[in-house]
């Protein structure tokens, strides 16, 4: 009789637990911020406090995806299927696919319902950069991205040269290094060509009005234009020349890979990359003391929004949820142990970096200060292009590097790529 009366009062228990769990509102969400990746403390820590705040009511299911690359394809997979998770890093035209589909959501509604989180969590800057031309807002991001160049200080040292101050300065001191034996640029192909687009955009936009303008422009009518060209040749040189001999096809981990073991004196990257530089299970020992930080040539600097996140939630009650997860990802607690995590800038005006954490942080403060200082400003490929224009990036980088295909042929080819995107 006692074990009949102990297995009826587990059963009961497990009951109660299922009516429990059927009570909470499931919320969907994939994430590629695992591992090894640099957000990866971040991201577990966000999703910690999120249960905290909100486990009694909702559930969080978290589908883990080893790298962004695959967190991209299996989303775009999902999109036709219209079975995307309820919040989604817009990354690499996923944003605008979801838009397409009728998948995402406008947030106006709950920015305008919580006008301190719109206007001084998020900033009037950063909610201007992802409002579309209807007016409404379908995502959100926490993070300011604002890129210049890491250097090695000890090759620019052998080399006997400094941050160039001109673009032919920069070629120079790239000349400077191959006499050294040292690879000058850190550069790819593979992905969404990353560093080589940031080195590509600086360039655009260091060939005056014209070319801020292209490279501030989202979709711009045309690529063949002779700012684009002229640096599509530079690049060209860049790729025969400077560039590293994995460069062609090579992913992001592979470039960061060869400026952590000091095989090339350049990266153009941003902050978040300062942590990797003190990793010893990734740099060279020592490496940290051996980096410095320079603008562009002509005090340039890539500054954007990205994406961010948007919500793709199916009903007002998933909604809502995926709301107040969006909200946590984006607060001032997040951006604020991103920054302490990750080196990640916050988007938020109202938030101040500590005269400490700049001191203690010399990389990070003379990136920071860079956003004051840079004299021209433009936006990455990522942002501003097709998706299909940014793939085709890393299909004709290798011809462009053969010689197979010119500059102008590419511009046009970046053309024919945003023409079939429309």
């Amino acid at each position: 009789m006692k074990r009949l009366v102990a297995l009826l009062v587990s059963l009961m228990l497990v009951m109660t637990v299922m009516v429990a769990s059927a009570d909470k509102i499931q919320i969907r969400y994939a994430t590629y911020e695992v591992g090894t990746h640099l957000s990866a403390p971040a991201e577990t820590y966000m999703l910690e406090r999120f249960n905290e705040l909100y486990g009694d009511q909702y559930e969080l299911i978290v589908e883990e995806l080893p790298t962004d690359t695959e967190y991209t394809n299996k989303m775009k997979t999902l999109v036709t299927a219209k079975e995307l998770p309820y919040v989604i890093d817009g990354k690499n035209g996923l944003r605008d696919l979801a838009i397409k589909n009728g998948l995402c959501v406008d947030l106006k509604p709950f920015l305008d319902a919580d006008p301190d989180f719109r206007d001084n969590v998020i900033g009037p800057e950063a909610i201007a950069a992802n409002t579309s031309e209807d007016g409404k807002i379908y995502s959100v991001v926490p993070d300011l991205m604002a890129i210049g160049y890491f250097y090695n200080k000890t090759m620019f040292e052998q080399a006997g040269i400094k941050p160039a101050e001109t673009w032919e300065e920069f070629w120079t001191n790239c000349d400077a290094l191959l006499n050294i034996g040292v690879y000058p640029l850190t550069l790819m192909t593979g992905e969404n060509s990353w560093t080589t687009n940031l080195l590509l955009a600086a360039m655009i936009g260091g060939k005056g009005e014209a070319g801020v303008k292209l490279m501030n422009t989202k979709y711009p009518e045309t690529y063949q234009t002779p700012e684009m060209i002229e640096a599509l040749g530079e690049i060209q040189v860049a790729l025969q020349k400077y560039a590293t001999p994995d460069a062609l096809g090579a992913a992001y981990a592979n470039a960061a890979n060869n400026f952590l073991t000091e095989q090339s004196a350049i990266i153009f990257n941003g902050s978040w990359m300062i942590e990797s530089f003190s990793n010893q299970e990734l740099a060279n020992e020592g490496l940290a003391d051996r980096i410095g930080f320079a603008l562009y040539p002509g005090k340039g600097m890539v500054k954007t929004y990205a994406e961010g996140y948007s919500i793709c939630a199916p009903t007002p009650e998933t909604q809502q949820g995926a709301w107040e997860l969006l909200k946590l990802k984006c607060s001032k607690e997040l951006q604020e142990k991103r920054l302490e995590l990750a080196g990640n800038l916050p988007v938020s005006p109202t938030l101040e970096i500590s005269q400490e954490y700049l001191d203690q942080n010399p990389l990070f403060a003379a990136n920071a200060a860079g956003v004051a200082e840079a004299d021209y400003a433009v936006q990455t490929f990522d942002v501003t292009a097709y998706a299909s224009v940014v793939d085709a990036f890393s299909v004709y980088y290798p011809e462009l590097a053969a010689g197979t295909l010119d500059a102008a042929g590419m511009a046009a080819k970046l053309d024919e790529a945003a023409a079939a995107a429309k």
